[in-house]
């Protein structure tokens, strides 16, 4: 965490100064009044993706920083009290207007700090840990998460969007039960149109699963997903930063469909584009089935808004690193599924994935520093290319530009691989460094940061590629289908030979890119944990008795004392209790 720092004290070379030094008697209380006011000026982060976070980039309700600043900071703070205090007392023409200035900016600060009170108070509720969809596997062998993470992100964004109306919300009716619609139309301002939608935070907190996909009498039993969003959900006058419960519900037997290039929200039995037969049904104009049951394919069946405030999005406040010297969380066979990804694919190795890395890093800064992420199309997918718009664009409103200079990888690990039928995805946490500033972009005024200082951080970037996609990864900023220069569409395909190239058909890609939470640390065996039970009652069989007595005369050998003899036998090893 990047941390300003106060002046430190000068020194003299042979006794302390003082405030009445003969020679230059109001040098230091003015150089410490100044440092205060100095001191109390912020270092803001940005970047695309990270600091210039999502509701001030994460890991809220607990996630801190770490590393910078050092000790003896406060020892310094008094020290500048101490001169100020003898200031305004020994010389009040002076020490009364720096106090008034001081009093002034602390006041303006606090004001300043209400009006942009936005991403980085976080929300005012407890979020969810995240957890694994893998389970769903069990009777879909074809369920891809990064399929139906994109899938859940994009349903999310365009049922807001068509929110205002009875005959927009109609469009997704097959994807969102009539409950979850009228839980979306109730959400105020109501009848308004959203005009901007930003996901910035989905995690899986509940998965519900059979034991099997029929219950007795033959009928499909149901399966269960909840997602957590936290999302910036625009109007045309007011701004909200969201947390937000969608419970997903499918018949167990319903198998995934292969993801396919659009972006739309068809019949999801036939795949026709959605009509309805009649006006307020949802039995689709084209193959006569109803479709919004879940019979073949995720519905949303609730909607629970959990927090909502009105927050403006901000660029001029101080937003600290979070986690950059947090232990890297490492899924714990990365090792094991790297050699075998390697072993399916004899073009890829560390040195080639790493150059792709590393050249998306720099393209991807190039872009975000000249507002303008056209150049960087090609290298994320959509979903992470909409999010990043929505901060260049706030950035173009305000007349603002972050700039970006002497951007650098210092250093990677992997952490994290998941494969499916469709997709191979491989999250890399880096550490980098460089300088991080934002100015005014016709004057060229700084607003916040350093031209000189540079600024240490850490993410977990998730590259993806399709599965059937084999040979080496492009460390230049071409098309993987036809080599040509990157040109994408806003639709994501490319302008010379028209194939879309942003879900990593062809190369690898930019999904995500997360800051490092302090929840993400491996398990601990040093942490105190309270025992549980100790004083419960016991649970004793109703029978146990009978049944003991049953076994000592099946065996007579066995008996309490020979039992409690083997039980007593002491153990090295102490459960762990999570």
């Amino acid at each position: 965490m990047s941390r300003a720092r106060c002046t430190p004290r000068p020194r003299s070379s042979g006794r302390r100064l003082t405030l009445f030094d003969a020679g230059r008697p109001l040098r230091v209380p003015i150089i410490a009044i100044g440092a205060l006011v100095l001191g109390l000026a912020g270092v803001a982060a940005a970047r695309p993706g990270g600091g210039e976070s999502f509701s001030g980039g994460g890991g809220h309700g607990g996630s801190s920083g770490s590393g910078g600043g050092g000790g003896g900071g406060g020892g310094v703070i008094f020290e500048l009290l101490y001169w100020g205090i003898r200031l305004i007392f020994v010389y009040p023409a002076i020490g009364l207007p720096i106090l008034g200035l001081v009093i002034g900016y602390l006041i303006y600060s606090a004001y300043r700090h209400q009006q942009n009170k936005d991403w980085d108070s976080g929300p005012p509720a407890e979020l969810h840990a995240a957890i694994e969809l893998s389970d769903v596997r069990r009777f879909d062998d074809a369920f891809s998460q990064i399929v139906f993470e994109d899938f859940a992100f994009r349903l999310f964004s365009t049922a807001h969007r068509a929110r205002h109306s009875a005959e927009t919300l109609a469009t997704v009716a097959p994807y969102v039960a009539e409950t979850a619609r009228a839980q979306l139309a109730a959400r105020a301002p109501v009848g308004q149109p959203v005009v901007q939608v930003v996901v910035g935070a989905l995690r899986t907190y509940r998965v519900e699963v059979p034991d099997a996909a029929f219950d007795a009498q033959g009928r499909p039993l149901r399966m269960r997903v909840g997602l957590e969003y936290e999302a910036n959900i625009a109007t045309a006058d007011h701004t909200y930063y969201t947390v937000e419960s969608w419970l997903f519900g499918r018949d167990a037997d319903v198998q995934s469909k292969p993801p396919g290039a659009t972006r739309t929200f068809p019949c999801p039995n036939c795949g026709a584009p959605w009509q309805a037969s009649q006006t307020a049904t949802q039995v689709c104009a084209s193959c006569g089935q109803a479709v919004d049951n879940g019979r073949f394919d995720w519905v949303v069946e609730q909607v629970s808004l959990v927090s909502s405030d009105e927050r403006p999005p901000t660029l001029t406040t101080e937003v600290p690193e979070r986690g950059t010297d947090l232990p890297t969380y490492r899924q714990p066979d990365v090792d094991a599924a790297w050699l075998q990804l390697t072993r399916d694919d004899a073009a890829l190795d560390d040195a080639a994935l790493e150059a792709r890395l590393t050249m998306i890093y720099t393209q991807l800064n190039l872009a975000w520093s000249s507002n303008e992420l056209g150049p960087a199309r090609g290298l994320v997918s959509d979903g992470l290319y909409d999010y990043l718009s929505y901060w260049v664009d706030a950035y173009r409103r305000q007349g603002l530009r972050n700039v970006l200079a002497d951007m650098r990888i210092t250093h990677t690990a992997m952490a994290r691989i998941a494969r499916d039928r469709y997709f191979d995805a491989i999250t890399i946490r880096i550490w980098a460094t460089g300088k991080d500033y934002v100015i005014r972009t016709q004057t060229g005024a700084p607003v916040r940061g350093s031209k000189h200082r540079e600024r240490a951080y850490s993410e977990y970037w998730t590259l993806i590629r399709t599965a059937n996609r084999k040979g080496p990864a492009l460390a230049v900023p071409a098309c993987g289908n036809c080599g040509a220069p990157l040109q994408i569409t806003q639709s994501g395909e490319c302008e010379h030979c028209g194939a879309h190239v942003t879900a990593g058909e062809f190369d690898w890609v930019v999904e995500q890119v997360s800051l490092v939470s302090s929840d993400e640390r491996p398990p601990t065996l040093t942490t105190e944990v309270p025992e549980r039970g100790t004083d419960l009652p016991t649970y004793r069989q109703p029978d146990v008795d009978a049944a003991w007595l049953q076994l000592t005369r099946d065996d007579a050998a066995l008996d309490d004392a020979a039992l409690e003899a083997r039980l007593t036998i002491r153990s090295p090893a102490r459960r762990i209790a999570s």
